[in-house]
């Protein structure tokens, strides 16, 4: 009987060290353990921009990334469903934004940034930056602050290239003939550089070019942009 119970116990044991690893518990990742493996939460960045005016067509537009330019981009038409896409601001956006922060002093400041008359009919703007455990939010519709309002500048320029990238995406897919507007207007923002990041495009440009089920016009229209880009006007 006990060298029964012996070969038991043996059996028992050996059991106990070949669990395999997805039976075992699952260990959280500590504040400390992030940043023992190179994540430092003190270093992480995040930023928050939503606009707001219920008079215009598109009364809800905002964007929320952090420092790798990883976040959502959400918009509302009237009498349209919310709208949420992933979003990726590119590294040359992500640093102009923070060279226009960091030449505001945007965390340390106490400056409000609203102008001292109202301009509410424009709309209300608030936008938040997180960096190492601060974060400061700024509420307002209009400034003379030269680097804030260029900083809204090339916010509001994200959320005109993703809006007009999901108009391109949803025209091709249901409305392929109205391809030839959508460039036009694609156009029109590139020229009067209402577009963050013109190199966004490239890529749906060089499939539109190479579509032959797009408008003759549409294909043609998307290698001039291509050059225009490329030439950087």
């Amino acid at each position: 009987m006990s060298s029964l119970i012996r070969t038991f116990s043996l059996l028992l044991v050996v059991l106990l060290l070949t669990v395999p690893v997805w039976a075992q518990p699952r260990v959280e990742l500590t504040q400390s353990t992030r940043r023992e493996s190179g994540g430092s939460a003190g270093s992480s960045m995040h930023f928050h921009y939503l606009f707001e005016n219920e008079r215009f067509t598109t009364p809800i537009q905002e964007v929320d990334f952090d420092q790798n330019g990883k976040g959502k981009f959400r918009f509302k038409r009237k009498d349209g469903e919310e709208i949420v896409n992933d979003l990726a601001v590119s590294p040359s956006v992500v640093n102009q934004l923070l060279s226009l922060l960091d030449a505001a002093a945007f965390l340390s400041s106490t400056e409000e940034y609203q102008h001292k008359k109202d301009f509410s009919h424009l709309g209300t703007t608030t936008f938040t930056f997180s960096r190492g455990g601060k974060d400061r939010t700024v509420r307002l519709n209009y400034t003379d602050n030269a680097n804030i309002s260029r900083l809204l500048e090339l916010f509001r320029g994200i959320i005109t290239q993703e809006t007009r990238m999901f108009d391109l995406d949803t025209i091709r897919a249901n409305d392929p003939l109205s391809t030839p507007a959508q460039l036009r207007q694609l156009e029109g923002e590139l020229r009067s550089k209402y577009i963050a990041d013109p190199q966004r495009f490239v890529p749906v440009l060089q499939e539109i070019k190479l579509d032959e089920g797009l408008p003759l016009i549409a294909r043609n229209h998307a290698d001039r942009l291509l050059q225009m880009i490329k030439k950087g006007k």
